[in-house]
């Protein structure tokens, strides 16, 4: 059996982490996986979401121990697993079973939304190896939590439970166990019938709205952007039909 599952259904890809034995470990054959099913979720003309979750006990307890060397590049091999989801241009969905520890917090922050369980534990663990954080964990998490949360985290190695996660704003909501992965498809109902170069260029604006204290510089961008969807055939159909909708009750 494969240690990372990718299936699609309907209009949402879901990559499983699935080696519960060694707790859904990034080895460098599983971030290769990871990277190949990204990849396959970005290029197909249907999938407009994608989910990631863990098999068994455990989101991702990060990465192997013998792979933390000096060596940039089997540091950048390990990153590459993470960073294909954190990178991706799909509108991505962690759905988090259990710890995410290390590099799987990485992974788990990398998202655009969390949803989790009460087993669901957020980890950084960089301190308990001796390790600055990497991967770009301080930016991703400070595009999510205030000071005081990453601070708590980063600096004094405080982890959160799934619930305490949903209080500090890091994790969207918090559901029953048996539920995670039919909860998160359920979070995609609203984007089915979106045109998927919609919600790609959305994605891209809300991600350069998060770097950036200049709000003319996003206005302008946003308003490029209205432009453009203004003019696709979505827009103007829901327009008019919603003209058409407002007219029937006068």
């Amino acid at each position: 059996m494969s240690p990372v599952l990718f299936e699609i259904r309907h209009n949402v890809a879901l990559i499983t982490l699935n080696n519960p034995a060694k707790r859904n470990m990034l080895t460098q054959e599983v971030c290769d996986l990871i990277v190949d099913a990204v990849a396959a979720a970005e290029a197909h003309p249907d999938v407009k979401a994608l989910i990631v979750t863990g098999n068994g006990k455990a989101f991702c307890a990060g990465g192997q121990l013998a792979d933390l060397t000096p060596n940039q590049a089997v540091l950048e091999k390990i990153y590459s697993g993470f960073l294909s989801i954190a990178n991706c241009t799909l509108p991505t969905i962690a759905a988090i079973n259990g710890p995410a520890v290390g590099a799987g917090f990485n992974m788990a922050v990398g998202c655009d939304v969390r949803i989790v369980t009460a087993a669901a534990r957020f980890e950084p663990r960089f301190f308990g190896l001796g390790l600055h954080p990497g991967g770009g964990n301080t930016w991703m998490l400070r595009q999510l939590v205030n000071w005081n949360t990453a601070a708590g985290m980063l600096l004094f190695s405080q982890s959160l439970s799934g619930e305490e996660a949903v209080a500090k704003g890091l994790a969207w909501k918090c559901v029953e166990a048996e539920k995670l992965v039919d909860e998160a498809f359920e979070f995609t109902k609203n984007i089915p019938d979106l045109p998927k170069e919609l919600l790609l260029r959305t994605k891209q604006t809300l991600r350069a709205a998060g770097g950036t204290n200049n709000h003319d510089e996003i206005l302008q961008r946003e308003t490029a952007e209205q432009v453009w969807s203004i003019q696709q055939p979505f827009a103007r159909d829901s327009i008019a039909a919603m003209m058409a909708k407002i007219s029937s009750k006068r």
